[in-house]
């Protein structure tokens, strides 16, 4: 069986940036709430303007995949494994 995901199912419901320079939207971010029909046109909320931010308020807007970036979480900060308490390192330590 052969699992044909595209990227434009992986954004679905996920945070991204517009990253076409070219665009009004520019650096504008938003969620993806759904695929179109083509299967590579995404339709994303541009929902989280910050001043001084050209983005709009809440404006829907159709994007094709190649023009958005998923937004990550900045790993800045990340000291290694988590701390998951004394009963699941216990468990954690053993399967090592």
């Amino acid at each position: 069986m052969k699992n044909t995901t595209t990227e434009a199912q992986l954004l679905l419901n996920q945070d991204v940036r517009v990253s076409l320079t070219s665009s009004a939207y520019w650096n504008c971010t938003g969620r993806v709430r759904s695929i179109m029909a083509d299967g590579r046109t995404l339709e994303v909320d541009l929902d989280w303007a910050r001043w001084p931010s050209p983005c709009p308020r809440v404006k829907t807007v159709l994007l094709d995949v190649t023009f958005v970036s998923e937004i990550r979480e900045r790993t800045q900060y990340a000291q290694g494994e988590p701390d998951l308490g004394p009963i699941a390192n216990s468990v954690v330590q053993a399967g090592k």
